[in-house]
């Protein structure tokens, strides 16, 4: 009875023994499959951020590609470019720039100088360059009437003529009363570029004062105010003006207007330190191709600005309208036509206008 116990007991430990075995086998077989599992997900894991890095890594590489091609293109180093952007400017400076470069022009100064006020240095003695015509008039013959604020010039042998020159400021104009008070010329203004933005516009009024003063019997000139940087902005003013008068006939110039500017805001205009050289290379520019298209020339400038920002010396022929308020012109050289005031009153304008007066006949704004 013992025995056969004992027995039984021994076989139900073996029992016991071997499913205890089974069952941590299928335990550790679990944890097996559990791990590899895991470390599978992990390896994707891992794949993907790898991926990942590589697409932000190519899209790196191409943002700094199309950067890298976008700057030389900027910068002019794709030859390609280069030849194109050199064959257009080719043909623009045979096709509309007249100015030959070795023309021959003297700074030579005479035994002569005058005297020129600064607000800041007084007095100036200014050596004359020799080449630019002197003034002729006798200046004792101006005469101011004292009712009107008119200049004459009591001189039988010169012809003078009573002008005016406007722009938007003086608003809608009666352009037969101005006729009918005397007024034989006036200026227009046709546009202008920004001294801050540096674009280029058309003077509000402009067509409307072109076709009144037409209408009225006046004979009309037109002025531009330039604040171009360099040649080939002074072209752009030159083509804009010849674009809106679409070959107008004109009595008087095209005049080229550069004042120094002083802006109430404190920007700083764009031309505030333009070089004399610079500058006299852009009127010429904008007159020669005025001249290529049968307009007659001219610029627009007070006593400083043409004696220290002008190379007079190279002006030849250009149209000289000086800007001068005074009784009588104390401007050394020559000019054609004198702004002596600009609080004038003339019938059929509101407010104040500029007052001019022409010697001799228009010059004509088509070549004959």
């Amino acid at each position: 009875m013992n025995e056969n116990y004992e027995v039984s007991a021994v076989s139900q430990l073996e029992r016991d023994g071997s499913g205890a075995a089974a069952a941590l086998a299928e335990l550790s077989e679990s944890y097996r499959r559990e791990s590899e599992r895991k470390s599978g997900q992990l390896i994707k894991s891992y794949r993907w951020m790898i991926i990942t890095l590589l697409i932000v890594v190519v899209l790196l590489a191409a943002a700094v590609a199309i950067v890298a091609v976008g700057w030389m293109k900027e910068q002019g180093t794709v030859v390609t470019q280069v030849e194109q952007v050199e064959v257009i400017k080719e043909v623009e400076v045979e096709r509309y720039i007249a100015i030959d470069p070795s023309e021959e022009y003297s700074h030579e100064l005479s035994d002569d100088s005058f005297l020129l006020y600064d607000s800041s240095y007084g007095p100036i003695w200014m050596p004359a360059l020799e080449a630019v015509p002197r003034c002729s008039y006798d200046r004792s013959l101006f005469e101011k009437d004292s009712d009107t604020g008119y200049i004459t010039y009591n001189d039988d042998s010169i012809k003078t003529r009573r002008g005016i020159d406007v722009s938007i400021y003086q608003g809608d104009i009666d352009w037969h009363r101005v006729k009918e008070s005397g007024v034989d010329f006036a200026i227009i203004r046709l546009g202008f570029r920004g001294y801050v933005t540096g674009t280029v516009n058309e003077d509000a009024n402009f067509r409307r004062n072109l076709e009144g003063a037409k209408e009225a019997g006046i004979d009309v000139g037109v002025y531009f105010f330039s604040q171009a940087t360099n040649a080939e902005e002074a072209l752009e003013e030159a083509e804009f003006c010849l674009e809106l008068l679409d070959g107008t006939e004109l009595e008087y110039p095209i005049f080229y207007d550069w004042e120094v500017v002083i802006d109430k805001d404190g920007d700083t205009p764009r031309t505030s330190d333009i070089q004399p050289e610079v500058l006299t290379n852009n009127l010429l520019v904008f007159c020669e191709r005025v001249r290529l298209a049968g307009y007659t020339p001219g610029v627009y400038a007070n006593k400083k600005t043409a004696i220290w920002k002008y190379d007079l010396s190279r002006l030849g022929d250009v149209e000289f309208w000086l800007a001068e308020y005074s009784d009588c012109p104390e401007y050394y050289y020559d000019f054609a036509i004198w702004q002596y005031s600009s609080k004038g009153s003339v019938p059929g304008i509101e407010g104040n206008v500029d007052l001019n007066i022409g010697f001799g006949e228009p010059s004509g704004s088509k070549d004959e």
